[in-house]
């Protein structure tokens, strides 16, 4: 049994097929590895509609590398593994938290020095307050509640932390402005992925990402596989009420990082069992602490809430969609140590009131919530000191505002 596929053996003839004819059609060209790794994971109804259109194509293989520009441009790998700096972070976004008692909520308009909504003229100087959207404390805890702050894979105590599914990092990509995009990451899988499936990992998500249904407990180490591609879970079943949730944890093959592949090339890898290749030389693995053993592919797991109201377990969709991307993720050639990760699950917030004409580079930001080191022109304007400051010392073209860690 492929644990790593979802195709049985008539699907999986069909897949090589429809593969094996696009590199006919193509003459054997070759693609970049992002754009194999989504045809080998593709529903199968998207890809008869991608081998009709190459069929029908003028220049067939100018057609089809416009589908791995597409991913490229969509930058969906990078994202699905924050690796993406937020572009949008000026802007209210769909992750912005509504209720009371959440972390600071993200605006984008003129203000004046008090903060309250600027009523001043076209003349006078216009603000604009800059907010770095942080997590929601409350979803947090309820999260921790709920997994008994146990690991979900390995049901080990603390430490542990909370982790998306979807990732934090990507929450500004539902808004319409980022949907109305050609290359906005939900309407590239549209490319590979039915409309209705797309159309229900997205509403599973739209509102924020910030949800019950979006969080679950990890040990620190199987956070940091999960980022890296070394495993993916698997949606197998739920009881009627959603009380009950059962998975199956799979360690995902490691692929090297070709660059370009033929279409009709098959994946060719170890399976991963009980441990998994690092992409250094090492090997990586995960212990089941109820039973002391070592967790291998096919391990199944059961997640259960005393509340599936207040207390939901994690949308069925999202699990979906962390299956695919996981494995397209991995299949590209993107399981390998990660040097940089812009933002991570658990980054705090905070913001600034800046002139529309102000060089954001000549304040600084406290190191904790830096995501790289910014190069001042002013250097009376660093401030290395996070603690609260008295903002009337600051000149009146700036306010810093400094918003509290949720640790």
């Amino acid at each position: 049994m492929d644990l790593f596929s979802d195709d049985n053996e008539a699907e999986r003839a069909e897949r090589k097929d429809i593969l094996s004819q696009l590199d006919t059609i193509v003459q054997g060209a070759q693609f970049s590895q992002s754009l194999w790794a989504c045809l080998q994971v593709a529903d199968l109804s998207q890809l008869r509609r991608i081998l009709t259109e190459i069929r029908e194509a003028y220049h067939p293989a100018v057609y089809l590398r416009g589908f791995g520009t597409s991913i490229d441009e969509s930058q969906l790998i990078p994202h699905w593994k924050q690796l993406v700096r937020d572009a949008s972070r000026t802007s209210s976004t769909a992750a912005t938290p509504s209720k009371p008692g959440t972390p600071v909520q993200l605006v984008s308009r003129p203000q004046d020095v008090s903060g309250s909504p600027s009523t001043q003229t076209s003349g006078d100087r216009k603000r604009r307050r800059i907010w770095f959207q942080t997590r929601d404390r409350r979803q947090r805890d309820l999260c921790l509640q709920r997994d008994q702050r146990k690991c979900v894979i390995t049901g080990s105590g603390e430490p542990v932390e909370v982790a998306h599914i979807f990732p934090f990092a990507m929450r500004d990509l539902q808004t319409p402005e980022q949907r109305s995009e050609s290359s906005n990451f939900w309407n590239i899988l549209k490319i590979f992925w039915t409309e209705e499936k797309v159309e229900r990992w997205f509403n599973a998500i739209r509102s924020t990402t910030e949800t019950l249904r979006n969080l679950f407990c990890l040990s620190p180490n199987a956070h940091a596989y999960q980022g890296k591609i070394y495993f993916a879970l698997k949606h197998i079943s739920s009881n009627e009420n959603n009380s009950s949730r059962t998975v199956k944890f799979i360690w995902l093959p490691h692929f090297q990082n070709y660059g370009s592949l033929r279409l009709s090339t098959e994946p060719s890898v170890i399976p991963a069992t009980t441990f998994r290749q690092d992409g250094v030389g090492g090997r990586v693995g995960l212990l089941d602490l109820p039973t002391g053993s070592a967790i291998s592919s096919g391990h199944t797991i059961v997640w259960e809430t005393e509340d599936p109201v207040n207390l939901p377990l994690p949308d069925v969709d999202l699990l979906e969609l962390h299956w695919v991307l996981q494995r397209v993720a991995a299949m590209a050639g993107a399981a390998e140590p990660q040097d940089e990760t812009y933002e991570t699950d658990d980054e705090d917030g905070c913001g600034a009131l800046v002139d529309d004409n102000s060089d954001v580079s000549d304040f600084l930001i406290p190191q904790k919530y830096t995501i790289s080191a910014p190069t001042f022109t002013n250097k009376k304007a660093m401030l290395s000191d996070p603690s609260p400051i008295d903002v009337h010392n600051i000149s009146d073209k700036r306010q810093v505002l400094l918003c509290s860690s949720d640790k």
